[in-house]
C-alpha cells in the first residue's frame, strides 16, 4: 500500500501506534488510515486535557464524547455530524478493547461508551454522476489532454493523460480510492482487459474485468505518459506522482475536483452537477448505479465491487419509485 495522503499531525502514542500496526498487519490498511485520523483527534484532546491515555477513566472518555458533540471546528463552522461523532467514539472503543485484549490495560474504560445513534437508511447518501455527467467528465479530461501539446508541455500532458486513465479506471471498475492508488503494474492485463485485486479491506480479492475504453486509456498512459513521469526511474505502482513516486489519495481527490469543476465550466447544460458534492467514493457509487440501471443483477454488481454482503450492494442500487410502479402495473393481477 502506498503511503497515506497525509502524515500524522503529532507523534503517535506507542499504544496507538501498536494498534494501527496491528490493523495493517491483518490487511486492514484502509481501516488503519481512517482510524488514524480519529485517533489523532482523540490524542489531541487528551493532550490538551493533560490526561494519560493508558490510565483514562470512563468519566474522562465520556467527557471526550461530550466534547465531540459540542465542538465546532473552524473548517466546518458547525458541530460534527452524528455519523462522524459515532465513528470517533467507535474508534476509541476499538482501541481500548484491543488494549484490554492484549493485556496492556486491566479495565476497559471505553466499554460503557454508547456511540450516538443515527437513522438507519436503505441507501448510500452520496451524490453520484449520471451517465451524461460521466461521459462529460471523461470528455472534458480528454480535452484537457489536447490542451497540452506534446511538443510544448510534455510533463503537463503526461499528467493529464495519467488523470484521464485514472478516472476511466475508477468509473469502469468501481475501485475504492485506496485500492486505486495501490494498483501495481503487474496487476493489470491489457490483453485480457482485466485487473487483479489481491486484497481489499481485509477481503481476499479476485480477477475483475475492465471495460475496453478504460483499458485503451491505460495503454496510452503506459506508452506515452508514464515513461515521461518516471524519467528513467522505476516504480511498481500503476499510477505515479509527478516525481515518480506513489500516488496518494489526496492527489486523486484533487484530480477529481479539478476535472469536475472543468466539466461544469465547459458544460453549462449540466444544471444538476454544480449542486452535487462529488468525491472519490461518488465514482464508486456511480459505477454501481450505472450498472444497475443498465440491467446488471445485484449479485454480479456485488462481486464486481467486492462487497461482503448483498445488503451492502443494495444500498448502492436503490430502485427508483418509477421502476417500482412499472413493475406493479405489469405484474399485479388487479393493477
Amino acid at each position: 500500500m502506498p503511503p497515506p495522503s497525509t502524515p500524522p499531525s503529532q507523534p503517535r502514542h506507542p499504544a496507538v501506534a501498536a494498534y494501527l500496526d496491528a490493523l495493517r498487519a491483518s490487511g486492514k490498511d484502509s481501516t488503519a488510515y481512517t482510524y488514524g485520523h480519529y485517533l489523532n483527534l482523540f490524542e489531541g484532546w487528551m493532550g490538551r486535557a493533560r490526561l494519560d491515555l493508558m490510565h483514562a477513566t470512563t468519566d474522562q472518555l465520556a467527557g471526550y464524547q461530550l466534547w465531540l458533540s459540542t465542538d465546532r471546528p473552524a473548517r466546518l463552522g458547525a458541530v460534527r455530524a452524528r455519523t462522524t461523532q459515532g465513528t470517533a467514539v467507535i474508534t476509541v472503543k476499538s482501541l481500548y478493547a484491543w488494549l484490554r485484549k492484549r493485556g496492556f490495560i486491566i479495565h476497559d474504560p471505553a466499554k460503557a461508551l454508547v456511540p450516538p445513534s443515527t437513522p438507519r437508511t436503505l441507501t448510500v447518501h452520496k451524490d453520484h454522476l449520471t451517465l451524461q455527467e460521466c461521459t462529460a467528465l471523461i470528455q472534458t479530461q480528454a480535452a484537457m489532454v489536447r490542451d497540452h501539446p506534446a511538443d510544448t508541455s510534455p510533463s503537463y500532458r503526461a499528467l493529464e493523460i495519467r488523470n484521464l486513465a485514472m478516472l476511466c479506471i475508477a468509473l469502469a471498475t468501481g475501485r475504492r480510492v485506496h485500492g486505486l492508488v495501490a494498483l501495481r503494474l503487474d496487476q493489470i492485463d491489457l490483453e485480457r482487459n482485466e485487473i487483479r485485486v489481491e486484497r481489499e479491506k481485509a477481503r481476499i480479492g479476485r480477477v475483475l474485468p475492465i471495460a475496453s475504453f478504460s483499458a485503451e486509456t491505460v495503454k496510452r498512459y503506459l506508452d506515452e505518459a508514464r515513461p515521461v513521469l518516471l524519467d528513467g526511474a522505476q516504480s511498481p505502482w500503476l499510477f505515479i506522482s509527478q516525481r515518480g513516486g506513489a500516488l496518494c489519495t489526496r492527489a486523486v481527490s484533487c484530480v477529481l475536483d479539478n476535472a469536475v469543476q472543468e466539466t461544469i465550466a465547459r458544460n453549462p447544460d449540466l444544471t444538476d452537477l454544480p449542486t452535487k458534492r462529488i468525491s472519490t467514493h461518488s465514482l464508486r457509487v456511480s459505477f454501481a448505479t450505472l450498472l444497475f440501471a443498465g440491467g446488471a443483477n445485484i449479485r454480479s454488481i456485488s462481486e464486481l465491487m467486492l462487497h461482503r454482503t448483498l445488503s451492502t450492494t443494495a444500498k448502492y442500487t436503490p430502485i427508483p419509485i418509477a421502476d417500482l410502479r412499472r413493475v406493479l402495473l405489469a405484474a399485479h393481477p388487479r393493477a
